[in-house]
């Protein structure tokens, strides 16, 4: 039997850069059960409606559920078994209306659930297109793993992604905006089993460790460092400004050969438990002057309009990478995604202006801000993104990496981020600037309608 696993985007997606690894685990897992399986990321258009395959499933992200409604709607007249998972999902405010656009979803699912379901289809015990509700998969107990060897996903990506290499599950911490898997959890993967995977990818590409928070386990950090260094790789990772305040750990990641790192700094008026609740600012200069002693970039990255931020925080963002030598800096719109606390609370107060999922892609703004209106947020927003990929401070930043680390991939990274975002600031602006007036609330998610057409995008 054959199945077709999606993950789409209707904007630029980073997927398209750092490969998300569990649709290729699941393709892995299908060929295990000796399914003909294959894995994709790609556009609306790009799904293959008139496709041989009897199971097709998808990762759904809040902004492409609609889309991946209506298709669901096509495929399941085509007599194929509709499989729907994915972030959208993780937890029971969307469960309704996604049991109703599929056959069975998937709100967290283990290998051995996996394997399961599709046995089951295979032998014939899912009826497709069925009427009643979808049935619902939870990985109850958290048995998901990752396996020890993901080596047959690396050699499978294109060459110009970066190989993502999982270093734990989960993350400790109880942001209002987030909703992970294994939240409250932290699970580091075995320094050996990372230590194959990272050796398996070759010498010339990046890789990318998929962990939120490296480093919370101290001597795992450093024992996975001190293991990999041997390999010579190009190292990106993500953490936290309290972790990246231990100088030891940061001489072992120079060591490590790790080049890049990310913090998700989020806003300049908050303390953040996972930034050790000191000064954000201060704590992020320190950092640089590390980082940059030891020959690794910073990037960081904000949230724009959470319940801190008033109409003077674009000013302070603009301010401190103009004055600081922050490599880059990324800045998104607070996103309230269903399934989080933050979502809820905003519901009950009023504040969500926009229920359409298509609207949740950090092109729109879908509430109403704390400390300033959503018209204040926006033209905030435009001109600061603006300001922040200008010809001139494009040119400071990429002289100032070239400076660092020569002609290397992270310069060239920069500067390709740089061009792109000047473009995208662009689209940004009219995206946002045609929902700003008026601002009505709207009566709920936009559910598929049978019969309706699909609106393609390229």
């Amino acid at each position: 039997m054959k199945i077709e696993i999606y993950h789409l985007f209707r904007h630029f997606d980073y997927a398209n850069w750092a490969y998300p690894i569990i649709i290729d685990l699941l393709r892995m897992w299908a060929d295990a059960e000796g399914w003909s399986a294959r894995a994709a990321v790609c556009r609306e258009a790009d799904v293959l409606l008139d496709t041989d395959a009897d199971v097709v499933a998808f990762s759904v992200y809040t902004q492409t559920a609609p889309l991946v409604y209506r298709l669901s709607a096509q495929l399941r007249r085509r007599g194929k078994v509709v499989i729907l998972g994915g972030p959208h999902f993780r937890g029971s405010f969307t469960h309704q209306e996604g049991r109703a656009c599929c056959d069975v979803l998937v709100e967290s699912i283990c290998e051995r659930q996996w394997r399961e379901l599709l046995d089951e289809i295979k032998a014939g015990q899912l009826e497709p297109g069925a009427a009643g509700e979808a049935r619902l998969i939870r990985d109850v107990e958290a048995e998901f793993r990752y396996p020890d060897d993901l080596t047959a996903i690396f050699k499978v990506q294109k060459l110009w992604q970066v190989a993502s290499v999982p270093t734990s599950l989960g993350c400790p911490y109880d942001c209002d905006f987030c909703n992970p898997y294994l939240k409250g959890r932290y699970e580091p993967r075995s320094v050996e089993a990372i230590c194959s995977d990272v050796a398996s990818v070759p010498r010339w590409r990046p890789v990318f460790f998929a962990d939120a928070t490296f480093g919370l386990r101290n001597r795992h950090a450093l024992a996975l460092l001190e293991a990999i260094a041997p390999l010579r790789r190009k190292v990106l990772l993500e953490s936290t400004l309290a972790r990246l305040g231990d100088t030891t750990l940061l001489d072992a990641m120079a060591s490590a050969g790790v080049k890049w790192i990310t913090v998700g700094v989020e806003s300049f008026g908050s303390q953040m438990a996972k930034h050790g609740r000191s000064s954000t600012r201060e704590s992020l200069l320190r950092l640089l002057d590390e980082a940059h002693e030891r020959g690794m970039m910073i990037e960081a990255n904000f949230i724009c309009g959470l319940d801190e931020d008033g109409p003077e925080s674009f000013d302070q963002i603009y301010d401190f990478y103009a004055t600081s030598s922050l490599d880059l800096i990324i800045i998104d719109l607070l996103t309230p995604y269903p399934n989080t606390r933050l979502h809820q609370q905003m519901l009950e107060a009023g504040r969500i202006i926009d229920h359409n999922w298509e609207s949740y892609d950090y092109r729109h703004v879908v509430y109403r801000p704390s400390r300033m209106s959503p018209e204040q947020l926006i033209d905030g927003f435009n001109r600061l993104y603006g300001q922040l990929y200008s010809t001139r401070m494009a040119w400071r930043k990429v002289g100032a990496a070239l400076a660092l680390g020569g002609l290397s991939q992270q310069a060239l990274g920069i500067a390709a981020y740089n061009v792109w975002s000047r473009f995208d600031a662009r689209r940004k602006q009219r995206a946002l600037e045609s929902t700003s007036a008026p601002m009505v609330l709207d009566a709920g998610p936009a559910l598929p309608v049978e019969g309706a057409n699909i609106s393609w995008e390229r």
